[in-house]
């Protein structure tokens, strides 16, 4: 699972990137601290998930966030951010936002989240076997009457 991170601050990358590193099945693919650079990345290569930030240098996620919905409405949009009254949460989430972290608080979830979409990418793709054996046998005539 590919995740490109977009956050202006680079210690918040960097605690992104060391929790991702404990997610099986994740990769980081780029980080980006400006809209324009990581709009270009994603045109060329899109990731599975963008973790993004509200405020960005010289932007706004928005502009990401927009973009990615028009050219890439695959990639899942998880933004993460200090700017997270209700009013930030609706425009993200009208926008395509595929879901909404508060940094104060909601890292742990982030965390959740992304663990479940690694575990998932890695079922998908066959990398996990699934037993598709069936938990009861089978009774041709169950629940009825002779």
């Amino acid at each position: 699972m590919s995740i490109l991170i977009v956050d202006d601050s680079a210690l918040v990358r960097r605690m992104l990137r060391e929790m991702l590193a404990q997610i099986e099945g994740a990769e980081v693919v780029g980080e980006f601290e400006s809209p324009a650079p990581a709009i270009e990345s994603i045109r060329s290569h899109p990731p599975d998930i963008v973790l993004l930030d509200i405020q960005l240098a010289n932007g706004s996620g928005l502009e990401v966030l927009r973009a990615v919905r028009t050219e890439h409405p695959g990639v899942k949009v998880m933004v993460f951010t200090n700017f997270a009254e209700p009013v930030y949460r609706k425009r993200c989430l009208e926008a395509g936002a595929y879901a909404f972290y508060d940094k104060k608080s909601d890292l742990h979830l982030l965390r959740q989240s992304l663990h479940g979409l690694a575990s998932a990418a890695r079922v998908e793709s066959g990398d996990v076997e699934v037993n598709h054996q069936r938990p009861w046998p089978e009774t041709g005539n169950m629940g009825q009457r002779s």
